[in-house]
């Protein structure tokens, strides 16, 4: 072998995260990139119209009232009422929201390949873009749900206040989940086709369609093993409750949902934010 002769090493290639506090300042500098890439995502999906915005609001009214009417007939019409309507609309678009978020970071990699390979970003605005996109997608519920709340003769409390560090906790906690699935997408492309039903089914498990204090006391009388786990393990669970007794009920929420709903926000954030950071390197290679 020649002296001039160059030897590549090939390694194995190391799961590791990157220098956190360059990378945190990078992704904080291009944040208007990301939600530029949001308003680009909900224009190439038509949301941006003026029936798209309706299309994103009747949508979940409609489900709402298909919802509403089961849960009448089931009761024997013990729950009918516009209250309880409310309700199932408060949940379903606190729901949609994180729904939307995961649903879309799950393929903000795999589709932005040609980004991938050819700009050098960090690509936490990829799920970031998506988080940006399922908050605009949010707003119009928001308004619906608040005329909703009025009509039904319902009034805010100063306890609404509580319902800034509700969100930000569920948008933690969504965006965290969506790095979890947009980087296990990139692995297994079947994800994006499975999750919505994954999706699905995390609609009915959760306080969505009664109240959590309905849902605690039906587990109660039923005593089915395992039902009980399944609600208190449901991370949605503490959120959407905290949003009920914030927003429907007008008081402030009870602080062991708060506390529960903080533990699944920075618990996810550490998991999905671990998965994504460790194996973005490797993105372009497996796109």
């Amino acid at each position: 072998m020649g002296t001039g002769t160059r030897v590549q090493v090939y390694e194995p290639y190391s799961y590791q995260l990157p220098p956190l506090g360059p990378y945190l300042k990078d992704l904080w500098t291009r944040r208007r990139f990301a939600f530029h890439m949001a308003r680009s995502t909900l224009k190439g999906r038509h949301y941006d119209t003026v029936f798209g915005q309706l299309w994103l609001v009747i949508n979940p009214l409609l489900l709402g009232a298909v919802y509403f009417l089961v849960v009448n007939v089931l009761s024997g019409g013990a729950r009918g009422g516009l209250e309880h309507f409310v309700l199932i609309l408060l949940g379903l678009f606190a729901y949609y929201y994180t729904r939307n978020a995961i649903q879309l970071a799950s393929t903000s990699v795999t589709a932005s390949g040609k980004i991938i390979m050819n700009i050098p970003f960090p690509k936490a605005l990829l799920p970031l873009s998506s988080l940006f996109s399922s908050i605009l997608m949010y707003l119009p519920m928001l308004l619906v749900y608040l005329a909703a709340h009025l009509l039904a003769g319902k009034t805010f409390t100063w306890n609404i206040w509580w319902a800034v560090p509700v969100f930000l906790i569920q948008t933690v906690f969504s965006f965290a989940w969506g790095m979890f699935f947009a980087a296990l997408s990139v692995y297994f492309r079947d994800t994006s086709s499975l999750l919505p039903y994954l999706l699905r089914i995390w609609i009915y498990i959760s306080p969505v369609l009664y109240s959590i204090e309905d849902l605690r006391k039906a587990v109660e009388q039923l005593r089915i093993p395992g039902v009980r786990y399944i609600l208190e393990l449901n991370p949605l669970t503490p959120i959407l409750g905290a949003w009920q007794q914030v927003v429907f009920e007008g008081k402030a929420p009870d602080a062991n949902l708060m506390w529960q709903g903080l533990a699944w926000a920075i618990g996810s954030l550490v998991v999905g934010g671990w998965y994504f950071l460790s194996r973005e390197r490797e993105f372009a290679v497996r796109i």
